[in-house]
């Protein structure tokens, strides 16, 4: 079967590898659509996060059950399915209690077992969350990226935010304002230096800038950094109001200075947020099986799986007009 596989920075192969069998307890899922996510641009730049070489990457993902191994009682042949991507230890607290995206060993297919973007990949039944077949697979594959942006709003506390910045207008900073519109907040403000994303922004009801206001005039509640460089966590913390609430949504490639006072002075708010929480993947599915027509204009090219290595180009290029790249095996 075909697979997009990393084998160094800026090094990725379309190639032919053995399909895989399901063993006791697992599936196989044949991939419909697999979407490039900003995690998967830290490894294709910088090498981040990944445990072999050479590997298939990918984690998120939709596709049809094709055949089950023994033991397995809650999918079968013919099911739509998405995954739950995560790969925690499952021994410490945080995974006892179900709080897997804080397991210190946290990782994800597509970095420390093989992933989705290839034509077909075996997962445990419990990690494969079925959808409704009415739900199109190409909107399907968007369920983990909106679980993240619902993660974002719990983390932000958005009920009752009366002004969301949202700094980066990437997959996960758009599906965050959508989310945000559908919880009534009143103003959402994007920033990013893309005319292109910034449009898109605006035809989901956002204020667009491309740069960091000055002044004091009309300050968010609430920021989403969502980029992850110093530069752009350095204006979001001088962006917020006094006491506001700053989520750090973005993952950083290089070390960063922060100055603290400006924490301080003004009395805000850090709150990290790390992927999903389990209820978040089922939410999504549930958003996207009954509306939220939206979210389809985060996707804005569907292609070949053998054209993965361009793909990333597009996403990773200085003129950013993509914006969620579907591969589809």
């Amino acid at each position: 079967m075909l697979a997009a596989r990393y084998y160094g920075i800026r090094n990725i192969r379309v190639e032919n590898i053995p399909k895989p069998g399901c063993g006791p307890g697992q599936a196989l899922i044949k991939v419909a659509c697999a979407g490039i996510c900003g995690s998967d641009l830290h490894i294709f730049r910088k090498g981040m996060f990944m445990t072999y070489v050479p590997e298939t990457m990918g984690h998120e993902f939709s596709g049809i059950v094709e055949q089950v191994g023994e033991e397995v009682t809650e999918v079968r042949p013919g099911d739509h399915v998405i995954g739950d991507p995560r790969v925690s230890c499952g021994a410490c607290r945080w995974c006892r209690e179900g709080s897997f995206n804080l397991c210190p060993s946290l990782g994800f297919i597509g970095e420390v077992m093989p992933g989705c973007f290839a034509e077909c990949l075996v997962l445990d039944e419990k990690k494969l969350i079925k959808v409704p077949v009415t739900l199109d697979l190409r909107r399907a594959a968007l369920v983990e990226p909106l679980a993240v942006a619902l993660h974002i709003a719990d983390k932000g506390r958005f009920s009752g935010t009366k002004h969301l910045g949202v700094v980066g207008a990437g997959p996960i900073g758009l599906l965050t304002v959508i989310v945000a519109k559908s919880m009534s907040v009143k103003q959402v403000s994007v920033i990013d230096i893309s005319p292109d994303r910034l449009e898109l922004a605006g035809r989901l009801g956002a204020v667009v800038l491309n740069s960091f206001p000055a002044g004091e005039c009309d300050m968010p509640d609430t920021v989403v950094e969502a980029v992850g460089v110093e530069s752009t966590l350095a204006g979001a913390l001088g962006w917020l109001k006094p006491q506001g609430r700053l989520v750090m949504a973005g993952l950083y490639e290089e070390k960063i200075t922060l100055d603290p006072n400006e924490i301080v002075v003004k009395e805000l708010e850090l709150a990290g947020e790390d992927a999903y929480e389990t209820a978040d993947l089922h939410k999504a599915v549930e958003i996207l099986a009954g509306g939220m027509p939206e979210a389809d204009q985060m996707i804005t090219h569907v292609m070949p799986l053998e054209s993965a290595a361009s793909a990333f180009e597009m996403l990773t290029c200085a003129d950013k007009k993509a914006c969620k790249i579907l591969l589809a095996p």
